[in-house]
C-alpha cells in the first residue's frame, strides 16, 4: 500500500513539474516599459560592413511591434507602431552570434556591444510623427534557437525610461 502511495505521489509530481504553465508564454514578445507595453511580432538584420578594426562586424537589428512592416519595393517602413532598432556588433562576420550585447554609450564599436539603439512608439512612418527614445544603457541578451531567434532586452534612455522584454521569433536578412 506505501509502494502504491509513494508511485501515485511521484507520479503526480511528474505530472505537475512536467505541464507548461499558463502564463509562460504571456510575456513573450511584450515590451513593458514605464507608460505601457508593446508587442513584438518580426525581426529583420542586415550587415552594415565587414568587421571593423575592433574586429566587430556591425548588423543592424530591427524588432517590429503591432501595426508596422517593411516594404521592400519602397526599402523602408511602413504603418503605425512600435519597433526596436540597434546596431549590435558580433564577433562573427556571418551573423549575429549569441552573447550578450552591452549598450556602448561611448560607441568604441568593440565585439559584444551596441549602440545607437531607438525605440519608436506609436509612431507614424509616413509622417514621421511619434515617440522616439534614444537608449543610452543596457543589454541585449541574444540566442540562436534554430529557426528563432531570442533577444532578452533590457535598456532605458538617459532619463530612466526602462524597456524590458523578450522578443522570440525570426530575424529575417534584409
Amino acid at each position: 500500500m506505501k509502494g502504491k502511495i509513494l508511485g501515485m505521489v511521484f507520479m503526480v509530481l511528474a505530472i505537475v513539474t512536467g505541464c507548461k504553465n499558463d502564463n509562460d508564454d504571456e510575456t513573450l514578445n511584450i515590451i513593458k516599459f514605464n507608460d505601457g507595453q508593446f508587442t513584438l511580432y518580426r525581426g529583420y538584420s542586415h550587415k552594415y560592413s565587414n568587421a571593423l578594426p575592433t574586429g566587430a562586424t556591425p548588423y543592424v537589428v530591427t524588432l517590429l511591434g503591432e501595426g508596422v512592416s517593411y516594404s521592400t519595393d519602397a526599402g523602408k517602413f511602413t504603418g503605425t507602431g512600435a519597433l526596436i532598432t540597434a546596431y549590435i556588433y558580433s564577433e562573427n562576420s556571418a551573423e549575429v552570434k549569441n552573447g550578450l550585447y552591452t549598450i556602448d554609450i561611448f560607441s568604441q564599436k568593440g565585439i559584444f556591444t551596441a549602440d545607437t539603439c531607438k525605440v519608436y512608439y506609436n509612431y507614424d512612418f509616413a509622417q514621421d510623427t511619434g515617440k522616439v527614445f534614444i537608449i543610452k544603457a543596457g543589454t541585449f541578451d541574444v540566442v540562436n534557437l534554430g529557426r528563432v531567434m531570442s533577444y532578452k532586452i533590457d535598456i532605458q534612455t538617459a532619463d530612466l525610461i526602462h524597456f524590458t522584454g523578450e522578443f522570440r521569433g525570426t530575424v529575417d536578412p534584409l
